[in-house]
C-alpha cells in the first residue's frame, strides 16, 4: 500500500523544524507549496482513477513508497526533494490524501447542484455536505493522534470517519434515486473516492493495532 502511516515525524524533523528562521512570508510560501501537494495528489488520483491499484500508485508518484524514488512524470528528474523545509502536519500522507480526496468530493458537489439547483433540495444538500465536512475533520484528526503516537486515539477517530463515511455513500444513494444526470455522475465517482478514502483508514487502522499489539508483547 501507499505509505500513508507513514511517521509524521521521520528522523525528529520536529525538533530542529522551528530553528529554520522562517518569517511570516517564508510561512506563507511554504504553505502555499504544501497545498499544492493536495492539488497535485488530486491530479495524479484522476489520471490513475481506472487502476485497481491507484492508492499505492497515487503514494508512488508522491514519494510515499519506502526507498521508492518520486516517479511524478511532472516533476523535473534533476529537481531534489524539499529535505531541508521544516516539518508541519501538512506533510504527511495521511493529510495530503484527505485533504485531496475530500475537496474533490465537496468542490465537484457544490458544481455538480449548481447545474440541477431545483433537482435536489437544500436541506439535503447541505446535509450532505456537512457530512462529508465531519469526515475530513475526523480524518485530520486522526493525523494529529498519529504524530503524537497515539494510536489508540487514531483508532477512535477513524471509527467516527466511517460513520460519516458510510452517512454520505447512503446520501449518495438516495440522490441517484433522483436520476439527474449530474448528480448521478458524480455520484459514480464520488462513491469512488469514498471507498478509498475508507480504504486508506482501513489499512492505517490495522498498522495502528499491529503497532499497539507489538508494544503490548514488549510490555
Amino acid at each position: 500500500m501507499g505509505n500513508y502511516e507513514s511517521d509524521a515525524n521521520p528522523n525528529e524533523e520536529w525538533e530542529d523544524s522551528w530553528e529554520t528562521g522562517y518569517n511570516e512570508f517564508s510561512w506563507e510560501q511554504y504553505l502555499q507549496a504544501e497545498g499544492q501537494e493536495v492539488t497535485k495528489y488530486q491530479a495524479i488520483y484522476s489520471k490513475l482513477i481506472r487502476s485497481a491499484n491507484r492508492l499505492d500508485e497515487v503514494a508512488l508518484y508522491m514519494g510515499w513508497q519506502p526507498n521508492a524514488d518520486n516517479q511524478d512524470p511532472e516533476r523535473p528528474q534533476e529537481e531534489s526533494p524539499k529535505a531541508t523545509h521544516p516539518y508541519t502536519l501538512h506533510r504527511h500522507p495521511l493529510f495530503v490524501s484527505s485533504k485531496a480526496l475530500h475537496g474533490w468530493l465537496i468542490e465537484q458537489w457544490g458544481r455538480r447542484i449548481s447545474l440541477a439547483p431545483e433537482a435536489v433540495d437544500a436541506s439535503s444538500a447541505l446535509a450532505y455536505q456537512s457530512t462529508l465536512t465531519e469526515s475530513d475533520y475526523y480524518g485530520l484528526l486522526a493525523v494529529t493522534a498519529l504524530d503524537i503516537d497515539d494510536f489508540a486515539l487514531a483508532i477512535a477517530y477513524f471509527k467516527r470517519g466511517m460513520v460519516s463515511l458510510n452517512k454520505a455513500l447512503g446520501m449518495l444513494s438516495d440522490f441517484d434515486s433522483l436520476q439527474i444526470e449530474a448528480v448521478s455522475l458524480y455520484a459514480k465517482h464520488a462513491r469512488i473516492r469514498l471507498f478509498d478514502i475508507r480504504e486508506i483508514w482501513l489499512r492505517v487502522t490495522s498498522d495502528c493495532r499491529a503497532t499497539i499489539a507489538r508494544g503490548s508483547e514488549e510490555d
